[in-house]
């Protein structure tokens, strides 16, 4: 082993008033176990006026400032751990309209980030998401367009593990699926299902034993390790490992982050 970074999954409440947001901004980044943070509804005044104070702190971010892109999703990055080479954008599926759905939605997005790892030399890669709200009931997905077009950006982000460049790729977001009911009933679409051979859950390699909930009682909050990265039993040469996972408390926004940690190998 050479190193382990801390990768975080969190969604910031895009409604948060300056003051808490700060709050959250500085607890999160106060941390000396965290290294990389995916963002979902970055969308907000108070996020555009955030981040560029914490350069002084040894932060970077990358944020998407037009409304026509994932002007929802950031990532930031401690400068000391990495370097940032490249950063893409995919469009997943387009919004749905009130006239379309009771529960409107945007356009959907997958941020994918490159990095050199400073330490080790790696090319670590991000992919952060942000689902659709509003696609399950009992353990299955609704019958609405908000699930349908969820299931099609499952589907897509499944390839995009196998396609993403670099030799350790992790993945953050907010996937609006409790882990718990995925995983019992394996729905057709499902991220368990779509997932597997391409990227397996932390929850999935540590479990949930002490592990609170990210929102209300749901694990809907994930960071993902692609299979072809993930040292295992029947991948013993792979370049990356989960070691630990923690559910952070106090934070203000209607999520909690979820942080963990990755060995990273020669």
């Amino acid at each position: 082993m050479l190193d382990t970074v801390g990768v975080v999954s969190y969604n910031a409440l895009r409604l948060l008033p300056l003051h808490r947001a700060r709050a959250d901004w500085d607890r999160l980044t106060s941390r000396r176990d965290v290294d990389l943070i995916g963002w979902q509804e970055s969308k907000s005044p108070a996020f555009r006026e955030l981040h560029p104070q914490y350069r002084s702190r040894g932060w970077e971010t990358w944020h998407w400032p037009d409304p026509d892109g994932p002007i929802s999703l950031a990532v930031t990055w401690r400068r000391a751990t990495f370097r940032l080479l490249d950063v893409d954008f995919r469009k997943m599926h387009d919004g749905g309209y009130p006239s379309q759905t009771t529960h409107p939605f945007p356009a959907r997005w997958v941020v994918t980030a490159r990095f050199r790892h400073r330490a080790t030399g790696r090319t670590v890669t991000l992919l952060n998401t942000h689902v659709n709200q509003h696609i399950e009931t009992g353990q299955r997905f609704e019958r609405n367009l908000n699930a349908r077009r969820a299931q099609k950006h499952l589907a897509a982000l499944a390839q995009m593990w196998e396609t993403a460049p670099g030799t350790v790729v992790v993945g953050t977001g907010d996937y609006n699926f409790d882990h718990v009911d995925d995983a019992a009933a394996r729905p057709a679409g499902g991220i368990t299902r779509v997932f597997r051979g391409h990227a397996t859950s932390s929850y999935q390699v540590l479990g949930l034993d002490g592990l609170r909930p990210t929102r209300n009682t749901r694990w809907i909050d994930y960071v993902f390790l692609a299979d072809r990265s993930m040292r295992s039993r029947s991948n013993p040469d792979a370049p990356a490992q989960f070691a630990r996972h923690r559910v952070l408390a106090g934070f203000h926004s209607d999520h909690a982050p979820v942080l963990a940690r990755v060995r990273l190998y020669r």
